[in-house]
C-alpha cells in the first residue's frame, strides 16, 4: 500500500491524495495531478504532466521521479 499525493501550491485547493495498491504508480500518478486540475477547474497539457508530478507528485512522502 503507498500513499500518492500532487501538492501543487499555484492551485487553489492544491492538496490531492490517493492510496494505491498495485505495483506501477505511474498511471494513477497522472490521474492525481489530472484530477487536481480538474477540480480547480484548469487544464493541464499532456507535455506538462511529466515536469508537474516531478515538482509536486510524492509518494510515500518521498519524491516522485516519472519513468524516463
Amino acid at each position: 500500500m503507498r500513499l500518492l499525493v500532487f501538492d501543487d501550491p499555484a492551485l487553489q485547493e492544491p492538496y490531492e491524495w490517493l492510496v494505491e495498491d498495485g505495483g506501477d504508480v505511474h498511471d494513477a500518478m497522472r490521474a492525481l495531478a489530472r484530477q487536481a486540475y480538474r477540480r480547480n477547474r484548469r487544464e493541464l497539457p499532456d507535455d506538462a504532466v511529466e515536469d508537474q508530478l516531478r515538482a509536486f507528485g510524492r509518494v510515500d512522502a518521498r519524491r516522485y521521479v516519472p519513468p524516463a
